[in-house]
């Protein structure tokens, strides 16, 4: 049997150093971006005035460290702004399938993956918001650099027009997530880029009438968005209930989605009532049951939840296109008509602006040419412009003068039943 070692006092403690040392020698150590990733602020902007002190005296930039500070203070100030959110539900999810579980009602459309859609395997990273009505959509896909951004497109004569790029929310690296409201005005979306805290942050942008363009969009703040990628968030108003996405805390390829109840006017927590480590939390979301407040409307909104989560799948009806006869029909399949005159020249109105639509496409791609061109090329293009935008103008002429034809056939086949 070995002897027992004996130690004496001094030892003990010179051993406890030693362990202590070693201890904290392999304890990983907190760096700044984690600090500030956990909104600990002061604690961030602690070590990087210490880092910079050092590289000022060892005459280094500290180009980086002062972007940390900016983004340290930038967070802070939107940690100050917290909306007063109640979540009602989480529920962790695969990402690659994470909208199957946003349920909507009809009145705030459908949302899709770009490859579901539009049946192109390129657009798997790509999502489409389709409206009540199913003729308008919002949806992002790749630009000529490869970018993602924000586009939309009508449903004209069973055909979806050209896309028209919403140009106004460029500058970003990437645009997705698109949900217009019921209200056909505010747009919600998510983005990467200089007004991001991290990864995709959620934004939301309206449409100005008058000036028949998107203003400028607007960081929706926390807790919405957080140093991880936070985005889809969609508002239903007949239900009563918005959703968002976010993969903050969450293993790879997993999403946890948020149900919330959306407030009527934005309402901040009082930082005079809220101490600084209750408002940390509430921005991060660390627990939902934090944001509980009044019972009632919580048990309201869990009940209108379970009727949205047991509702009946929704068949969906349909329909190649949508053309309106009069005040009491309008038809969304070729079959619908009384005519069969008027059915087979639909036939062959849908056919033709198809190809209207093509030639649309080629005369915007010829403008986006002629904007990056010198001006050796551009005297070829600019006339080639003027002569697609002639033909596309009398083609559009003819089109709404048949659409009318066609319509008036079919009033008088059902005068006549």
């Amino acid at each position: 049997m070995q002897p027992i070692k004996k130690y004496t006092l001094t030892a003990l403690c010179a051993l406890s150093v030693a362990l202590t040392a070693q201890a904290q020698k392999n304890t990983p150590q907190q760096t700044a971006e984690d600090y500030i990733n956990h909104y600990q602020f002061d604690q961030a902007e602690e070590l990087i005035n210490k880092d910079i002190k050092k590289l000022k005296r060892r005459r280094q930039p500290t180009t980086t460290e002062e972007e940390l500070l900016e983004r340290a203070a930038k967070m802070r100030s939107m940690m100050r702004a917290t909306e007063r959110l109640t979540v009602v539900d989480s529920i962790v999810v695969d990402k690659a399938t994470f909208l199957n579980h946003i349920k909507l009602s009809e009145e705030s459309g459908t949302l899709h993956t770009g490859t579901d859609f539009f049946h192109r395997t390129d657009s798997d990273q790509c999502t489409v918001h389709l409206s009540e009505l199913g003729n308008k959509i919002y949806f992002s896909q790749r630009d000529e650099n490869q970018n993602l951004r924000l586009y939309v497109s009508d449903l004209v004569g069973g055909q979806w027009n050209a896309p028209r790029k919403i140009d106004e929310l460029e500058g970003d690296d990437a645009e997705n997530y698109p949900f217009m409201m019921s209200d056909g005005v505010t747009l919600y979306y998510a983005a990467k880029g200089s007004e991001s805290i991290g990864g995709y942050d959620i934004f939301v942008t309206r449409y100005d009438m008058d000036e028949k363009k998107f203003l400028y969009p607007e960081n929706l703040g926390m807790p919405y968005n957080s140093p991880a990628n936070d985005y889809m968030m969609a508002i239903d108003e007949y239900n009563g209930l918005g959703w968002f996405a976010s993969d903050r805390s969450q293993p790879e390829g997993k999403v946890c989605i948020y149900v919330f109840i959306p407030n009527d006017i934005r309402k901040l927590y009082d930082t005079n009532i809220y101490p600084p480590e209750d408002l940390r939390r509430l921005a991060l979301l660390t627990s939902i049951a934090e944001t509980w407040g009044d019972q009632g409307a919580i048990q309201e909104a869990r009940q209108r939840l379970q009727a949205v989560l047991t509702a009946p799948k929704k068949t969906i009806k349909k329909k190649d296109f949508e053309f309106v006869i009069d005040d009491h029909n309008t038809y969304t399949l070729l079959k619908d008509f009384k005519s069969e005159e008027a059915r087979n020249r639909m036939t062959a109105w849908m056919k033709n602006q198809k190809q209207l639509n093509k030639n649309v496409q080629y005369l915007n791609d010829l403008r986006d040419r002629y904007a990056a061109s010198d001006e050796s090329q551009r005297q070829t293009l600019g006339e080639q412009i003027r002569q697609i935008e002639s033909q596309c103008e009398r083609d559009a002429a003819a089109m709404k003068a048949e659409e009318k034809n066609i319509r008036n056939m079919e009033i008088k086949a059902l005068s006549q039943e």
